[in-house]
């Protein structure tokens, strides 16, 4: 195994405990997080996430720490190979994540839609049709207007069946 940057799987949700164990033996590890926007309870709610669940980074430096060590650390389940060999992240990729990251500090992640958006519905009895979002109505449910026969007709519909106009589904707010 070189020196460089190298993808871990983690055990599931515990990429923080695998990260502070990393860390207390000295290798430098890397867990992208963001804030992502979801429903709970009826309510939005943030909070932040890791960005690739069950997986984190680790720079290894080849004289002070071994891949026995690491695959053998709290938390991580195995460095990430093809055959026996570690696959390397290029250093881009790592300055780029941890740009992306610390840009983000007060952006979030989020596919609720806002009153007013413009949505698509995509199946059920109105398919095809236009809606504008309303608001939301409990935790997989959305109030939307559609447009009948030029009357405003208020729907309740599931989120899953709505889909924003643009083919955007994901946005950083």
């Amino acid at each position: 195994m070189n020196n460089g940057w190298f993808l871990v799987q983690t055990k599931p949700q515990q990429e923080d405990r695998a990260l502070e164990n990393l860390e207390r033996q000295g290798v430098n590890a890397f867990c992208p997080k963001v804030f992502v926007e979801k429903l709970c309870r009826g309510k939005r709610k943030v909070s932040k996430e890791v960005l690739f669940p069950n997986y984190l980074f680790v720079q290894v430096d080849q004289e002070n720490v071994s891949a026995l060590s690491i695959n053998y650390t709290r938390g991580v389940n195995r460095i990430v190979s093809f055959g026996s060999t570690p696959s390397a992240v290029p250093d881009q990729l790592i300055a780029q994540l941890k740009e992306r990251v610390d840009q983000s500090d007060n952006s979030m992640i989020t596919d609720l839609p806002e009153k007013g958006d413009q949505l698509q519905v995509l199946d059920g009895p109105f398919r095809g049709l236009n809606a504008v979002f309303s608001q939301i109505d409990g935790d997989s449910r959305a109030i939307v207007l559609i447009n009948i026969l030029s009357q405003k007709v208020r729907a309740v519909l599931p989120l899953a069946s709505l889909s924003r106009s643009s083919n955007t589904n994901v946005r950083v707010v």
